[in-house]
């Protein structure tokens, strides 16, 4: 970036300046430590935050793995109990289907609600559209009315309804004859049919809605209150199930423990065994750092407390590498001649564009930074028909040397000079190769001739020791011979 920075400063001294916008790699720097340094802190701080949040996960389970392990001796002993066995038997089956159905309910709950709401909400938009037409043929009513009483009262001979009250003038826009009266009112009921008339087609159109919706909505309703009547059934036996074993246990001295506890300890040994299974499987998955916490007593957080005050210590230590200390408006200057140049560079790929698609291809400019964040270059990016990628390397030697001598006049272009010299000399020695020039020539003449803006360069083309086979339209050609 540097050097085409350099070479267009040599172009016109009107860019004068555009090299401090390299100064704006410190800003970028600066701004992405700072921003690395905010990351590390914060992921430490998630990944400590996590750690607490498991180490709480593990005491919890073990908790409940301690509580479970009671309930399976408990159980054990009561399974011993042959006269509890059937009821045993049914409870841990009625308890099951409760928790299916209970998942169940929960999904179908989802749906149901949403088909509920959308039947109520166009139930009460019909009930609105009614309750507004009523509304509406009342105000029509009371306009008849009034075209009446003014007509009868013209029968009678009196056309301009002297007899009306004051009130009776005033609602009746005094100062308009008879005539023009009701037709005013007859406009009026006209354009209240015309919105009784639209909110009835609105009507139609929300019982035709729910007319689509009722038989699904109706299916859910019944699915979801049968179900629920089924759940509410089995807790009722699970209830009567629960004061029959209670009566039977009372003069068991085996389990009487078992009096102490909740219903919920009332299950089979193979299902206690196989949610303390589940249980083991869980704290398994958990993975604490030893230095953490104390695994003989997992329960006390001293440690990890201690860890995440150091960490708030720290953070104060260190609160100078997370902010920003650089000012933007320090940079202001850098910023807007950066703006200048990527102005330029759009322009010079633009142009390049213009040409390089006469070879099928197309070019894309790109600022970025290198990885150690020092300086600022030019990515160029080579698209053949519009969907291959490939770099400089990647093209054909005719297509390197057409590239070369596009950008080099697309550059001599940026400064607007009438008179623009392009000699076979500038060229890299592997790369002057007159067939490939010429052809280049050939190609972008005719865009120099089309481009309104392009059509007032000259153009100089010096060639030295290169043959020209065939000659080149609009070229006037002038040989120099050594003296």
């Amino acid at each position: 970036m540097e050097k085409l920075i350099n070479i267009l400063l040599e172009e016109s001294e009107n860019l004068y300046g555009l090299g401090s916008s390299l100064k704006l790699v410190d800003f970028i720097r600066e701004y992405r430590k700072t921003i690395n340094n905010n990351i590390k802190f914060a992921s430490h701080y998630n990944e400590m935050l996590q750690n607490l949040c498991n180490l709480l996960k593990f005491n919890l389970l073990s908790q409940e793995k301690i509580s479970l392990q009671k309930d399976l001796e408990i159980s054990v002993k009561n399974k011993k109990d042959s006269d509890n066995t059937a009821i045993l038997d049914l409870l841990s089956k009625i308890n099951e289907s409760v928790n299916i159905n209970k998942n169940k309910l929960k999904f179908l709950n989802e749906d149901f609600s949403r088909y509920k709401n959308q039947f109520e909400q166009i139930n009460q938009t019909i009930n609105d559209y009614k309750s507004k037409i009523i509304d509406l043929t009342k105000q029509k009513k009371y306009c008849f009315s009034k075209i009446n009483q003014i007509t009868r009262k013209m029968s009678q001979g009196d056309q301009e309804a002297p007899n009306i009250s004051k009130n009776e003038r005033s609602e009746s826009n005094d100062g308009l004859t008879n005539a023009e009266k009701i037709r005013a009112l007859q406009k009026k009921a006209k354009n209240i049919q015309f919105e009784i008339n639209s909110i009835n087609s609105n009507i139609s159109q929300s019982q035709i809605k729910l007319a689509a919706i009722t038989p699904i909505y109706e299916s859910y309703k019944n699915d979801y209150l049968e179900l629920k009547e089924l759940i509410s059934t089995e807790k009722q036996k699970i209830n009567a199930l629960k004061s029959e074993l209670k009566i039977q246990i009372k003069d068991n001295n085996i389990i009487q423990d078992l009096m102490k506890t909740d219903l919920k300890l009332y299950k089979h040994p193979p299902e206690i065994e196989r949610e303390i299974k589940d249980i083991n499987y869980e704290l398994e998955k958990i993975l604490i750092p030893n230095t953490l916490y104390n695994s003989q007593n997992p329960s006390n957080l001293a440690i990890i407390l201690n860890k995440l005050e150091d960490f708030e210590k720290s953070l104060k230590i260190h609160e100078s590498d997370l902010i920003i200390t650089k000012d933007e408006e320090d940079y202001a200057e850098n910023i807007v001649n950066f703006q200048k140049f990527e102005f330029l560079i759009n322009n010079l790929e633009s142009l390049i564009k213009k040409f390089m698609q006469e070879i099928k291809l197309s070019t894309h400019f790109e600022i970025v930074i290198n990885e150690n964040e020092q300086e600022f270059f030019i990515d160029v990016e080579f698209i053949r028909n519009k969907k291959k990628k490939i770099r400089f390397d990647g093209l054909t030697t005719p297509e390197r040397i057409f590239f070369i001598i596009v950008f080099y006049l697309s550059i001599k272009l940026q400064n607007k000079s009438e008179n623009i010299m392009f000699s076979n000399l500038f060229l890299p020695i592997k790369y002057n190769k007159a067939g490939s020039i010429y052809r280049t020539i050939r190609k972008i003449l005719p865009i120099f001739e089309k481009e309104e803006v392009l059509s007032r360069i000259n153009l100089v083309f010096i060639f030295s020791n290169l043959e020209m086979k065939k000659k080149i339209n609009n070229l006037n050609l002038i040989n120099l011979e050594e003296s």
